[in-house]
């Protein structure tokens, strides 16, 4: 398998893939998946949980999630 590299999943720009991941690593974490052992997930991750649209997209960002699960 060829390893692409770049700031996101392919390359340097947000895809289709970037989308799909993000809410993937979010569900593992939940359920306690360690994953410092994928070290590129991770990396990637850490730049997407940052970026505006995926901050606003989280479900602990919505006006509807109970107070006490809300990103502090």
């Amino acid at each position: 398998m060829k390893r692409t590299g770049g700031k996101y999943s392919v390359g340097d720009e947000l895809t289709m893939a970037d989308i799909v991941l993000a809410p993937t690593v979010e569900a593992g974490i939940r359920w306690g998946v360690d994953f410092s052992v994928l070290q590129r997930t991770q990396e990637i991750y850490d730049r997407l949980k940052v970026l505006p649209c995926f901050e606003e997209g989280d479900w602990r960002h919505q006006e509807d999630t109970p107070e006490e699960l809300r990103a502090k």
